[in-house]
């Protein structure tokens, strides 16, 4: 595991490095060492990158690198950010080096040959040996000035590149799928407001005398009163009348007696003419017919069921409105 020095000292032993370094290179080459960039702006920040080889580090059995802690200055204008950081070097999940990287800066422009980086190696056996790394060049650029207004040149404005086929071609495929989008919508929101089949028209709904004509001469046609017993076909015969009433004139039957609803066609005879005395006598003898059957357990002849059911349809289409 990694592990730092005093950083007094290691300061002091990075300066001492630093002077003395052009005699411990006469006995010594140099590794290579790269920028990430070799020019930058003042301010900006680049890192310094230094490999140490394979060789090196299984022979010499080193135990950890020592560098001092940031921020230090590595020569004047340009100074050390961040501690050294190492990464392994992997082939085919074997070990082949070990990076270093450091991340400087500067904030004087001009031109600065990095001085020899010093890595110390410390040993197992605690002794520590000294790798050193060429410094490369480094350029820091200043903002450029406008000469005739002594102020920095602006930012230049966006590249513009001329419109391609390809690129018209996509923007009015999405223009028309989206316009095709809408159109879908309110295609579907109109036909849903008007209860209509999104993809197809309903059939439309018979008028309500319609529908009860159609329900009352099949059961006309099958004879049901010589089939059921006189309550459920007293039920049917006036549930179709009630549901008749509820389309026709909006009056909630299903909830009402015989009575109530008798009352309540006479109330809409004074808006109707086609509630007549007439009609409202036919109907109410078929309910009387059909409450005592229901309720009191009558049982009607075969002639008063026939007269009861040819009550009901005339009472219909007596009451039929021609549009």
């Amino acid at each position: 595991m990694m592990q730092l020095f005093n950083r007094k000292y290691m300061m002091w032993g990075l300066v001492v490095s630093f002077l003395l370094c052009p005699y411990f290179l006469m006995g010594q080459t140099a590794l290579k060492s790269v920028l990430e960039k070799d020019s930058i702006l003042i301010g900006d920040q680049v890192w310094w990158s230094m490999t140490l080889p394979k060789d090196v580090w299984k022979e010499k059995e080193i135990e950890t690198v020592v560098f001092p802690e940031p921020p230090f200055e590595i020569m004047q204008g340009v100074e050390g950010l961040s501690s050294l950081q190492l990464d392994s070097l992997l082939h085919k999940k074997r070990l082949e080096g070990i990076q270093a990287k450091l991340l400087i800066t500067s904030f004087d422009s001009g031109a600065y040959r990095l001085p020899h980086m010093p890595l110390y190696l410390k040993k197992q056996d605690g002794t520590i040996d000294t790798l050193w790394f060429e410094g490369p060049d480094l350029y820091v650029n200043t903002i450029p000035i406008d000469t005739a207004s002594f102020e920095p040149y602006g930012i230049k404005p966006q590249m513009r590149y001329p419109i391609t086929w390809k690129e018209i071609i996509s923007i009015v495929g999405i223009v028309l799928l989206v316009t095709a989008v809408v159109v879908l919508l309110i295609y579907v929101v109109k036909r849903r407001k008007a209860n209509r089949s999104v993809f197809a028209d309903l059939k439309p709904e018979d008028p309500p005398h319609t529908a009860a004509l159609k329900v009352l001469h099949a059961i006309k046609e099958q004879e049901l009163w010589k089939k059921q017993k006189a309550k459920p076909y007293y039920t049917l015969l006036t549930d179709t009348i009630r549901l008749y009433l509820k389309g026709r004139w909006d009056i909630q039957a299903m909830e009402q007696t015989s009575t109530e609803m008798l009352d309540s066609l006479r109330e809409k005879s004074r808006e109707d003419t086609l509630l007549t005395e007439e009609a409202i006598k036919s109907l109410s003898s078929m309910l009387m017919r059909g409450d005592l059957a229901k309720f009191a357990k009558y049982a009607p002849e075969d002639h008063e069921n026939v007269d009861s059911l040819d009550s009901a349809i005339r009472f219909v289409t007596l009451t039929t409105y021609v549009f």
